[in-house]
């Protein structure tokens, strides 16, 4: 399994024949994915929302060893599934571009898939539909810079590392256009995420962007003076963050089971909000972490109830959101037209 912060960061992936092929196998093998137990807990705010009686709803979900994806394996051990009257498969994925193919072929019936890909997925006409935000970065991703670079236009002729195609550059980007910086004013240097603290740190590159728990070790410590942090994901909120989405067809038969799907979300936010101690743990084996792993990045990363994202909603903010992603990968190039909220998700279950 790799690391659980690396998957679901790529921002660029391919859904051509070869990675449906791909998804199928991985479906079919024993390593993709584990059925969902029928028995647990019941559920602590919405199990009348099926009733005892109803049909069991078989479910598939792609997944990827992502933190904020990991309140599935709270529904999952609690039983708040069951007793939504839901039978849902976790099938893990370890490429984003399995993971995508997966859904859009209807390999998967929902997925857990970034917001940056939502956004690409409504522009070139995917089968797909987002539920339900999960989860946003509110520090887990930062541009990081020797001490002497405090304003965004000391970056003009500098040397930035971070790793191309991630949400490393979707940060990136969003920085300098808000900015009014261009790319080409910048030196751009193709560093793996991990490494690119330790670059920083060493004196080999001024700039870099990446995300924890590397912020954490390029900035603390012996090393707090030789980096800082000059600009955090919690600046720009919910240009890094992920969605629950469904394949359209499998959504349009199956409304009731969308809508518990969300109900067992809830159940299990509630949980981590009240058990955090249990809930983490597990959440930590969810993704294949230890706990105390997880300080920093689940002290950078917001995870959302369905009535916050309601209120997101009616406040407008996700509207502005959506629109900061939207605009940022048009200026990449990763998206020909700008894609809207109002056009891009059925958020009519989020209670």
């Amino acid at each position: 399994m790799k690391t659980l912060t690396t998957n679901r960061r790529v921002l660029v992936a391919s859904i051509g024949l070869v990675a449906v092929m791909g998804t199928l196998a991985a479906c079919g093998s024993s390593s993709s994915g584990s059925a969902s137990s029928a028995s647990g807990a019941a559920s602590s705010s919405g199990a009348a929302s099926s009733s005892a009686a109803a049909t069991v709803a078989d479910v598939s979900m792609g997944i990827e060893p992502w933190i904020g994806y990991a309140p599935w394996y709270i529904a999952q051990e609690k039983g708040y599934f069951a007793a939504h009257n839901l039978n849902v498969k976790i099938v893990n994925f370890q490429t984003d571009a399995d993971r995508n193919a997966a859904i859009v072929a209807g390999k998967t019936d929902v997925s857990n898939v970034d917001t940056g890909r939502i956004v690409q997925f409504a522009d070139t006409g995917q089968p797909t539909v987002p539920l339900l935000l999960e989860d946003a970065s509110v520090g887990a991703d930062a541009i990081l810079s020797d001490p002497a670079i405090t304003t965004p236009q000391q970056l003009i002729g500098q040397t930035v590392s971070y790793e191309y195609g991630t949400t490393s550059d979707l940060l990136l980007h969003y920085y300098l256009n808000a900015n009014g910086i261009k790319e080409d004013q910048i030196k751009s240097e193709n560093v793996p995420a991990a490494n690119a603290g330790a670059l920083l740190i060493a004196g080999k590159s001024p700039v870099v962007v990446t995300y924890q728990p590397y912020i954490g070790e390029a900035t603390s410590g012996a090393n707090a003076s030789k980096a800082h942090v000059l600009f955090g994901s919690d600046k720009a909120p919910g240009l890094i963050s992920d969605w629950l989405i469904a394949n359209k067809d499998w959504l349009a038969k199956n409304p009731a089971a969308a809508k518990d799907l969300i109900a067992a979300w809830n159940d299990s936010v509630a949980f981590y909000n009240s058990n955090h101690d249990e809930a983490v743990a597990i959440m930590a084996k969810g993704v294949g972490a230890k706990p105390a792993d997880l300080t920093e990045t689940l002290a950078g990363v917001k995870i959302y109830s369905g009535a916050e994202v309601k209120a997101l909603v009616t406040s407008g903010e996700l509207a502005t959101q959506i629109k900061g992603v939207s605009d940022t990968l048009l200026i990449m190039g990763k998206i020909k037209n700008p894609v809207e909220l109002s056009k891009l998700a059925d958020l009519s279950n989020l209670d």
